[in-house]
C-alpha cells in the first residue's frame, strides 16, 4: 500500500518520463516540481518505490523509469480520477459520424484512433411455419412481411407427430411479437409441450428478426511509426500487422469493461511489446461502439484519458 506521498512521487515520475522520455532523477522531482522534502527524503521514498517494483533504475543512469507494474498502478489511479458515466449513453441519439469522431480523437491525441460499431436493426417478421425435411432434421421457415424468406434446418432427434408440429405453429405464430421482443417466458412442461423445441426455436426466430451490420474507422496511420523507438523495427511490424488484422474488431470486442481500460499490447499477444491500447465503449440508440487509441507504452495517459472522457461533448 503506497502513502500519499509515494503516489504522488510515482504519477509525477510516470507523467515526467512521458513527457521527456528521459529517466527521472531526485534532483530533477525537485527542482521541476517544488517539493517541500529534502534530496534524501525523495531518494529513500524512490527507494520504496523501486522496491515496490513500480519504477526501474537505468544501468547508465541514476535517474528511475517506470516499470509495466508502474504503469498499471498509475493507469489504476487515472481510471478513479476519470470514471465511466452515464452520460455516454443516449437514447436520444440516432446518428454518430464514427470516423469524424476518430479522426478528432487521433489529431488531438497524436495517437492512432480507432471506432468500431456494431449496429443492430429489427426485422419484421409476419410469420412462421415448421415443418418436417427427415424424421430428425426439421426446417423452419421464416416469412418477412417485404415478402422475402428463408429457411433454418434445425436438427432434433426426438420424432414430433404431425399434430404436435401443428399445435407448436399455432403457438409460435400467436406469440411471434412477444417473441421477437422478448417478453415472453417458455414453460414447456405447463403448456404441454414436453420435449418440443421451443426454446431452440425461440432463439432462431430472435436471430432471424434482427440484422446486425459492422463497421471500423482508423485515423491517424501516421502516428504509428512514432509509436515505438524508430531502432525497433519489428515492433512496429508486429503493430501494423495486429491493427490490419481480420481479428481486431474481436479483440477489441473483447476487452470489456465499463471503465476507459489501458491493455498493454503484450496482454493480447507477447510480440506486441512496447504499446498500450486505451479504450472506452460508446452505447447508442440501435449502435454499441468502442473507441481505441493506440500509443506507445510510454504514453500521455493522463491526455488520452481526458478526451475519451470528453467524448459525450463530441455526440
Amino acid at each position: 500500500m503506497l502513502t500519499d506521498r509515494q503516489l504522488h512521487l510515482l504519477n509525477v515520475i510516470v507523467e515526467d518520463f512521458v513527457d521527456s522520455g528521459s529517466p527521472i532523477g531526485s534532483k530533477k522531482l525537485i527542482e521541476q516540481h517544488n517539493l517541500n522534502v529534502s534530496p534524501a527524503t525523495i531518494r529513500a521514498e524512490m527507494k520504496r518505490l523501486e522496491d515496490h517494483g513500480l519504477i526501474e533504475k537505468m544501468h547508465s543512469s541514476s535517474g528511475r523509469i517506470p516499470s509495466e507494474a508502474g504503469y498499471k498502478f498509475y493507469v489504476e489511479a487515472l481510471q478513479k480520477e476519470f470514471p465511466y458515466e452515464e452520460h455516454f449513453f443516449s437514447d436520444q441519439t440516432n446518428f454518430v459520424d464514427f470516423r469524424m469522431l476518430a479522426k478528432e480523437i487521433a489529431m488531438d491525441t497524436q495517437y492512432l484512433s480507432i471506432a468500431t460499431t456494431t449496429e443492430i436493426d429489427k426485422r419484421s417478421i409476419s410469420q412462421i411455419h415448421l415443418t418436417y425435411l427427415t424424421p430428425t432434421n426439421l426446417v423452419l421457415i421464416i416469412v418477412y412481411e417485404n415478402g422475402n424468406v428463408e429457411h433454418q434446418q434445425i436438427s432434433w432427434q426426438v420424432r414430433l407427430t404431425r399434430q404436435e408440429i401443428e399445435r407448436m405453429n399455432n403457438y409460435l405464430n400467436q406469440n411471434l411479437l412477444a417473441i421477437i421482443e422478448g417478453n415472453i417466458h417458455f414453460d414447456v412442461n405447463h403448456q404441454g409441450f414436453k420435449q418440443l423445441p421451443l426454446t431452440h426455436l425461440k432463439s432462431e426466430i430472435v436471430k432471424k428478426a434482427q440484422t446486425t451490420s459492422h463497421a471500423i474507422y482508423f485515423e491517424g496511420r501516421e502516428y504509428l511509426y512514432e509509436l515505438i523507438d524508430s531502432d525497433n523495427v519489428q515492433a512496429v511490424k508486429e503493430t501494423l500487422k495486429f491493427i490490419d488484422s481480420d481479428n481486431l474488431p474481436a479483440v477489441l470486442s473483447n476487452l470489456e469493461s465499463n471503465n476507459i481500460q489501458v491493455t498493454l499490447g503484450q496482454e493480447i499477444d507477447k510480440n506486441l511489446q512496447g504499446i498500450s491500447i486505451v479504450t472506452t465503449p460508446i452505447h447508442l440508440n440501435k449502435v454499441n461502439g468502442k473507441i481505441a487509441v493506440i500509443g506507445p507504452t510510454q504514453m500521455s495517459y493522463r491526455k488520452v484519458f481526458n478526451k475519451l472522457a470528453s467524448i459525450h461533448h463530441l455526440l
